[in-house]
């Protein structure tokens, strides 16, 4: 088997149908399609019987209670037969050559990790996104999506589990912190549906923090593996991006209640790690209206910076 593709699905139905097409239209069919309900309410599972029953040799279907992406992809991994593993969101959708050309491409360097760029969905527009151009490994999306893993690379890590947000990071993260053999397929294989309730276009501020308890984790994981003094730069670039600009612009934006205090506890993770942030080589080294804006909502002056940021976007 060349490659076991792993699909969570919670909730889905109206995406479900064009994601599994794209997937048993592969022009790879040494592939084993792993779809796991994870407790949907929804007609997700009436689709997935569907597709067994059309594609038995191809479609395997699990069913769990609900536990969040993250147990999802991780009991599929205990039964994932495949040389090389890709994840899939159920709303989403690959082009169908990706797997024949990631798997080729990981063949050929010997790659523990292929990377392919992406194209994001938007209600009126898209965005073409370049990731496998990084220049820092580190530096790029840490989606498992537009991703190949060779399986016996992954070994027993697994995602964080508890509904916790930001296990995509983590994972993503440890695994690309323990090689450098990262093989690179320039095409936009990976389509994401960019929908309005997605993580990312939330208005649940306190879940925003679980980005404190991923960066911990990667922390952890990098000092177990003594792999902390390697990398000291580019966590350093993680916190200053994934909080001080990332996540309090996005929190910053919300209506919740809470959204201040989560702000504030934000700053304060960053201040407390990084207490002289502003003379750091990785931020220094920042586009100049970022570290402005990294600054601001360091001081507490979010409000300033979102204003900012939207005559930016409106410009």
């Amino acid at each position: 088997m060349k490659v076991s593709v792993i699909v969570p699905v919670y909730n889905v139905e109206e995406y479900l149908a064009p994601c599994l097409d794209s997937l048993v239209k592969q022009t790879l069919q040494d592939i084993e399609i792993i779809v796991v309900n994870d407790g949907s309410p929804d007609n997700s599972q009436e689709i997935i019987d569907r597709y067994v029953k059309k594609y038995p040799n191809l479609v395997k279907a699990m069913i769990k209670e609900n536990g969040g992406q993250a147990s999802a992809r991780n009991m599929a991994l205990e039964i994932a037969k495949g040389e090389y593993i890709n994840f899939v969101d159920s709303d989403d959708w690959v082009r169908i050559d990706m797997y024949e050309n990631m798997y080729k491409k990981a063949k050929e360097e010997d790659a523990d990790i292929v990377v392919c760029n992406t194209t994001d969905y938007y209600k009126d527009y898209a965005v073409y996104h370049k990731p496998a151009e990084f220049t820092n490994k580190l530096k790029q999306t840490p989606s498992p999506c537009n991703k190949l893993f060779k399986r016996s690379f992954i070994g027993d890590l697994r995602f964080p589990e508890g509904k916790m947000w930001y296990e995509d990071f983590t994972f993503v993260t440890e695994l690309l912190m323990m090689t450098d053999k990262i093989a690179r397929c320039e095409n936009d294989y990976y389509q994401c549906n960019c929908r309005e309730e997605s993580t990312m276009s939330n208005n649940n501020s306190p879940k925003n923090l679980d980005i404190l308890k991923a960066l911990d984790l990667i922390i952890k994981f990098a000092k177990d593996n003594n792999l902390y003094d390697r990398y000291k730069e580019d966590i350093d670039f993680m916190i200053i991006d994934h909080i001080l600009i990332t996540t309090i612009n996005r929190v910053a934006k919300q209506t919740h209640p809470e959204k201040e205090r989560v702000i504030e506890e934000l700053r304060e993770y960053v201040k407390n790690q990084l207490p002289n942030v502003k003379k750091l080589k990785v931020f220094k080294e920042m586009p100049l209206n970022r570290r402005i804006v990294a600054a601001l909502n360091l001081q507490g002056l979010h409000n300033v910076s979102k204003a900012i940021l939207s005559i930016k976007a409106k410009i």
